[in-house]
């Protein structure tokens, strides 16, 4: 079996991997326009913010909402952060004021904008690692490659691993290996709005899944030969985001959000009893041991007291949803 990489991981990846990872969308301008970038029609060269899915529009919206996820770093991505340098600088401080220089943070930007001020302009602001993703269509910006060896922040190449691209990938790191400190590979998958586009390439998605067929192939190939180069390179499959990434991330915010009545399934999601009433007060009355907390147009409680009281009860229901700011409902089963 091929690795998926070799040596360390950078400390961004650590946590990714525990799901501990905010993910702070800057702005959605960028001065490229890839053809497999992934981002929706809502943030696609707009200017919006959002934290984990949650919009926002201030380092306090951003401060709570990592406080809500149990995040330990947060990564900064878009479009393009740099794009809106300031702003991306003041959250990042805001992030290292409050939750202290150990609060790690990693960011995402294209070598288009960079330049030796902005870059002492991050560092300063107190990001730990900067990952640069150079154009492998064109080596015209490979030389700004150069204006990373000197910062103190870890420095990573991330791109996509491209089907028939693995020649022009080996190139770029042995161009840049003594210039940057580890390097990252993306299964590549399809970008929902650029279907057509893909089409064109040839690319295919791999057993009904959303990966491109040859992108993981790729991937591990390089790690194999990039062996004896004394580089640190990294697999990041897309399953490994959407389903470990994200899970253990769910599962944090469950840590933070579950009421004592709520049981927290394998998967993070939170299982609980739900009476569609307002009147606390009365419940309470009737069944002084039970606990129950008001939410919006309904009153939470565990899912055992409601299966096993249904019948004295207005209507109620087991729900099982996200622990997230959003409580998205995956599950509903009313009772009576």
């Amino acid at each position: 079996m091929l690795e998926k990489h070799h040596g360390s991981l950078t400390e961004g990846c650590k946590r990714c991997a525990k799901g501990e990872k905010l993910v702070l969308f800057v702005t959605g301008l960028c001065p490229r326009n890839c053809l497999y970038c992934p981002l929706s029609e809502e943030k696609k060269n707009r200017d919006v913010i959002f934290a984990n899915e949650q919009q926002i529009s201030s380092p306090q919206e951003l401060i709570e909402e990592v406080k809500l996820s149990g995040a330990t770093g947060a990564g900064i991505t878009g479009g393009d952060p740099v794009a809106r340098l300031a702003r991306t600088c003041q959250f990042i401080e805001a992030l290292k004021n409050e939750f202290g220089k150990n609060f790690h943070t990693h960011l995402y930007t294209s070598l288009n904008l960079l330049t030796e001020e902005k870059i002492k302009k991050l560092e300063d602001a107190g990001l730990d690692e900067l990952r640069v993703h150079p154009d492998l269509e064109s080596q015209a910006l490979w030389p700004k490659l150069n204006l990373l060896k000197n910062t103190k922040m870890e420095t990573v190449i991330e791109i996509p691993a491209i089907p028939k691209k693995e020649n022009q990938i080996l190139e770029l790191i042995k161009y840049a290996k003594n210039k940057v400190k580890a390097f990252n590979l993306n299964e590549l998958e399809l970008a929902q709005t650029k279907i057509e586009e893909f089409k064109k390439k040839g690319w295919k998605t791999d057993n009904d899944t959303l990966t491109i067929k040859g992108s993981e192939k790729t991937a591990l190939n390089i790690i194999k030969k990039t062996r004896s180069w004394k580089v640190r390179i990294h697999y990041c499959s897309a399953r490994f985001k959407d389903e470990i990434q994200f899970t253990e991330r769910i599962k944090n915010y469950a840590k933070i959000a579950a009421l004592k009545t709520d049981i927290i399934t394998p998967s993070g999601t939170l299982l609980r009893g739900a009476i569609y009433s307002t009147d606390l007060e009365n419940l309470k009355q009737r069944f002084p041991k039970e606990s129950f907390i008001k939410d919006k147009d309904k009153i939470l409680t565990s899912a055992k007291f409601v299966k096993s009281n249904f019948k004295e009860l207005p209507k109620c229901a087991i729900i099982e949803e996200y622990p997230t700011r959003d409580k998205t409902e995956i599950y509903l089963e009313y009772l009576n």
